[in-house]
């Protein structure tokens, strides 16, 4: 059996920024199928719901996660990362579905800005789940034919 990480706010958990969710019915698909486990790196990492929005920033060369009033945050989203992938070996999952634009989560990030321009720069987790060779799906390209072929390719 296949399973996947999936980011918690597409599981309708209420783990973003601002304490909402972007529960997505394909997503729980596959957690009422055994099939999807979710998490929230940012909560992983320390940080409490709800909270100031995100966004990474590149300064000195160094990838970091700074709020609008400037606050680091850096350390909570590598730690909630290294958690995730921590989890990922564990139960050895080779693939996660994770929510679009995150700091954490996005395979491409927003740029830093604060005015929703996307960068070019993935998220804490998602580029750390890259680099260990966990395939990362971003949600806005999961379809329903995605999800009834690997709840077929699972039996379920």
């Amino acid at each position: 059996m296949e399973r996947y990480i999936v980011s918690g706010c597409l599981a309708g958990l209420r783990c973003r920024y601002d304490g909402a969710t972007k529960n997505n019915e394909l997503v729980n698909k596959l957690i009422e199928a055994g099939l999807a486990i979710p998490l929230c790196p940012e909560q992983l990492g320390g940080l409490s719901t709800p909270r100031e929005g995100c966004e990474c920033q590149m300064i000195n060369g160094e990838m970091r996660v700074l709020t609008k009033t400037g606050k680091d945050c850096t350390e909570n989203f590598k730690k909630g990362a290294e958690e995730v992938l921590k989890f990922a070996k564990k139960y050895n999952i080779k693939k996660a579905i994770l929510q679009k634009n995150s700091p954490s989560c996005g395979i491409r990030a927003y740029d830093g800005t604060f005015t929703r321009t996307l960068g070019t720069n993935s998220g804490i987790t998602a580029k750390l789940l890259m680099d260990n060779g966990i395939e990362v799906i971003s949600i806005e390209d999961l379809t329903e034919d995605d999800v009834n072929l690997i709840l077929e390719d699972n039996n379920v």
